[in-house]
């Protein structure tokens, strides 16, 4: 089910200086990306707990609720039933309605602004006003009936987990969440309900190309592993335009042969727009007509792809006390070279935590890459790095920039 369409990634203009392995794997190793264990549950290595979607009351026909990781926790809602499901801030005006015809955002609203950024904002446009007696300015997000949205609920500032559950290494709940909603125009109101539970870190996930790199002259594609969601770059110097193909199979980005440009009508790329920090710039429609916008001047392009995220939990505990890597997805991004079908091939790997120590001890030794893969491609794996941070650098900081974020608009003084 996926909605809007990321969260994802990055256009890069400027090619940068090509890396040596060691500075590419002192990079990695700075971000987190080998050193410490980035599964989703334990990817804030022990700031935060992983929020567990438990009930949605009372309930109704034909709705949907997850929770997903991405660059941050995120609420997905897909809505097949007869009547609309609104959802409402917690200051008390609605800012997001999932139903029939589609999806609608309430532009009046600080909290649909503040949802479609992975860490939170600051400030918000002049027409923002919180409250429930600010009349809604609804506009239409997507004509499919389901939407994800970074809920911040799902992510408070400045939760910690206490000294004593950490010593104990053991499953715990700390608390719980609430998103209240209404059905139809007369109620009734609800909500989705939760629990933030922490889950002592065992290993993570990793994602690796099985397909190969250069699948035809001129062609690159790339996938570098990152916390939760992979960065994938693409540089196509054939003669053929490459498009790849959204989740819905629609359209997403054609590159090359001169410059790269992105399908604004694409689901998928509304969830990259989110997943950057902005509001979707269209309406979402993955049968519509694309409607091409340019995004690089070159024939190259980077994004994180959400068909290759890891999976949100851990695998099951026979699994993890085995002690071994293991291949626990497999996982394909089509695309069209031409008038030739092709595929990206993959599979997300679960590393427990004593070879992750290991990697980190010995960063020389093999990253995961596809079969036949080189490091000599630094510069490729630079730029799509480069996407990678912005995906990772939503939990990296999450707790950190809400927290100053919040003290900013009150005009409170930030302290660590």
């Amino acid at each position: 089910m996926r909605r809007r369409g990321a969260p994802t990634p990055a256009t890069a203009r400027a090619r940068p200086a090509r890396p040596t392995r060691p500075a590419l794997l002192a990079a990695l190793a700075a971000l987190g990306l080998l050193a410490v264990p980035v599964r989703p549950a334990a990817a804030h290595s022990g700031d935060l707990a992983n929020p567990i979607f438990e009930r949605m009351s009372p309930t109704a026909p034909g709705i949907d609720v997850k929770v997903a990781y991405s660059a941050n926790y995120e609420l997905l809602v897909g809505n097949s039933g007869p009547q609309d499901i609104t959802f409402f801030a917690d200051s008390g005006e609605p800012f997001l309605r999932i139903g029939p015809k589609g999806v609608a955002g309430n532009l009046a609203s600080p909290t649909f602004y503040d949802s479609n950024v992975p860490e939170g904002l600051g400030s918000y446009p002049p027409q923002a006003k919180p409250g429930a007696d600010v009349p809604p300015v609804w506009r239409t997000l997507s004509v499919q009936p389901s939407w994800g949205w970074y809920d911040h609920r799902l992510h408070p500032a400045g939760q910690v987990v206490p000294p004593e559950v950490l010593a104990a290494g053991k499953v715990a709940v700390l608390g719980r969440w609430s998103v209240p909603f209404k059905l139809g125009d007369a109620g009734p109101s609800g909500a989705l309900e939760g629990r933030f539970e922490y889950d002592p870190p065992r290993g993570a996930y990793t994602a690796v190309q099985t397909s190969s790199t250069t699948p035809e002259k001129g062609l690159k594609i790339q996938v570098v592993s990152a916390p939760g969601l992979p960065a994938i770059f693409v540089e196509n110097l054939s003669p053929d335009p490459l498009v790849i193909l959204g989740q819905a199979g629609e359209p997403l980005a054609r590159i090359g042969p001169k410059v790269s440009e992105v399908n604004t009508k694409s689901p998928t790329w509304a969830a990259i727009q989110q997943a950057l920090g902005k509001s979707p710039s269209d309406t979402a429609d993955a049968a519509a007509p694309p409607a091409w916008q340019p995004v690089a001047d070159s024939p190259r392009w980077s994004w994180l792809d959400l068909r290759a995220a890891a999976p949100k939990a851990d695998p099951p505990p026979a699994v993890v006390d085995r002690g071994r890597t293991v291949t626990v997805k497999q996982w394909s991004i089509p695309y069209r070279l031409g008038d030739r079908r092709r595929t990206v091939e993959g599979e997300t790997r679960w590393v427990p935590i004593a070879e992750l120590r290991r990697q980190a001890a010995n960063p020389t030794t093999n990253l995961g890459g596809p079969p036949g893969g080189h490091s000599h491609t630094g510069r490729y794996l630079a730029l799509a790095l480069a996407a990678a941070v912005l995906g990772a650098g939503g939990w990296l900081v999450t707790s950190i920039v809400r927290k100053r974020n919040r003290l900013a608009a009150k005009g409170e003084p930030w302290t660590s």
